[in-house]
């Protein structure tokens, strides 16, 4: 429990992190960032899944890296659902579903090492 709610509050931080560090990221305020989080959550268990399995040969092909493409759609899609949350472009979400998805990834290998020692 304690976990889930540190990684959330986590997630909330970096995108609010985002919207000072790129130009490009507009977050209205904390409930949009937390509603951005929520979203993001919902769409990586429901329809990311379904996608990686369509865009199997696609992501054999490029080794992987297509899947960035896809983590970027669930950025953009996320934004197409939130009023306060804005990115405009595609490489624009690509940069920031990169940056997101990267800091989760080292809160939680470092998050879990502490947990585990």
């Amino acid at each position: 429990m304690l976990h889930t709610f540190l990684k959330i509050a986590f997630s909330v931080a970096v995108v609010l992190g985002c919207t000072y560090l790129f130009w490009f990221v507009e977050v209205k305020d904390v409930r949009a960032a937390i509603l951005f989080v929520a979203v993001i959550g919902l769409l990586n268990i429901f329809i990311k899944p379904l996608l990686t399995i369509l865009t199997i040969p696609i992501t054999v092909f490029t080794l992987g890296f297509f899947l960035l493409v896809i983590n970027t759609f669930m950025v953009m899609l996320a934004d197409y659902f939130i009023d306060g949350f804005y990115i405009d472009t595609f490489w624009h979400s690509f940069l920031f579903s990169l940056v997101f998805s990267l800091s989760n990834a080292v809160f939680e290998s470092f998050f879990m090492k502490k947990q585990n020692a």
